[in-house]
């Protein structure tokens, strides 16, 4: 219990030390150091700290933690905004001229930090949350708030953007362990996406926007760089969220090319490609593609099996599976089947799409 006590006093020390002197929490950290009095401490925190201990413009403080029935999951990676300056700084990042807001998604609402401003300016949004306690405190707290219970990666956001008469604007806090699932995802619908505003971990937001010759760059830099235009807006120092992680974090604008003209490649063969090559990123082509090229019975042009793929532009992997597998016929393609299917993801075991139906 020592080290637990040691703990909570250094949670309030630094809560001192980074945050407004609120005069509550100062009286806390003076308290003497009982166990009882330390599990008030602990509660004290839940209810009035964690969620952010600084007011809004209205002057209505953002989402606390109910006590005692909503401790972060581990198991669904979850860490909740708690600082709610950067509440408004992502929420002002969003760009949506739809009718009241009806084409904005929220990935992973939780306790509903970023819903409870969202809503102000877009009161017809949908939120998709796979906490079932979050989805009944977010139903409580903004009845007229649309929620789906449901899993953002089985979501079928081509059919939800269908219902909702538009391309939609995505945000969200993503959680770490899922983000490039997610990221995925998302590609795998493309047409139906107009911008996606999203948190995550500070090195994999370096990957979406890096550059060939630099170690960062990989699958997720060339992706995305083929179907959007990839940006970090800002850094989120990890303070800014409950619980507390090891790394910082940062927000990214992803806009999707639209129109953009049909891949001259087969995408699930150019997936192959760029995943088998960048397993061995500092192999020679020959040998990272041995494989592949086995497989069809070809070999690359000099000029290009004495490549790396950590040096080739993300346009050039378009001429590498072309090389291996050619073209295909773009002017007989169905549109249809261009996004809104797996490519990117792999398939899911299970389809929510009665769910989108239920809006």
């Amino acid at each position: 219990w020592s080290l637990q006590r040691q703990s909570v006093r250094s949670t309030l020390k630094k809560t001192v030390q980074t945050q407004a002197r609120d005069p509550r929490i100062v009286a806390a950290f003076s308290m003497p150091q009982s166990r009882a009095e330390d599990e008030e401490i602990e509660t004290y925190l839940e209810q009035n700290f964690v969620a952010s201990t600084t007011k809004t413009d209205s002057g209505q403080r953002p989402p606390t933690l109910p006590s005692g029935t909503f401790r972060p999951k581990q198991s669904l990676g979850q860490n909740y905004l708690s600082d709610q300056n950067y509440v408004v700084k992502i929420t002002e990042s969003v760009e949506d001229d739809s009718k009241n807001g009806n084409t904005v998604v929220e990935l992973g609402p939780g306790l509903g930090a970023l819903t409870r401003v969202l809503l102000a300016s877009y009161p017809e949004m949908i939120a998709v949350e796979i906490d079932k306690r979050a989805v009944d405190l977010l139903n409580e707290r903004y009845p007229s708030l649309k929620v789906l219970h449901s899993d953002v990666l089985e979501i079928d956001y081509t059919k939800l953007a269908q219902l909702q008469g538009g391309r939609l604007n995505v945000i969200g806090n993503l959680p770490y362990y899922i983000t490039s699932q997610i990221l995925f995802a998302l590609c795998d619908h493309h047409a139906a996406i107009r911008r996606a505003c999203v948190t995550m971990q500070w090195e994999v937001a370096q990957r979406l926007v890096a550059q060939p010759r630099t170690k960062p760059y990989g699958i997720l830099s060339v992706v995305f760089q083929l179907y959007a235009r990839p940006q970090i807006l800002f850094k989120i120092p990890n303070t800014a969220f409950y619980p507390q992680p090891k790394v910082s974090s940062a927000l990214v604008a992803i806009e999707f090319l639209h129109p953009r003209p049909p891949l001259p490649v087969d995408p699930k063969k150019l997936r192959l490609v760029i995943n088998t090559s960048f397993r061995q990123r500092r192999k020679m082509l020959r040998q990272s593609l041995k494989g592949i090229l086995k497989s069809v019975a070809k070999t690359l042009p000099d000029d290009w099996a004495t490549k790396r793929p950590e040096e080739l532009r993300p346009p050039e992997f378009l001429k590498l599976t072309a090389l291996i597998y050619g073209y295909r016929d773009i002017e007989n393609l169905d549109p249809a089947l261009e996004s809104g299917y797996p490519v990117w993801r792999d398939p899911s075991s299970s389809s929510s799409s009665s769910t989108v139906d239920n809006l």
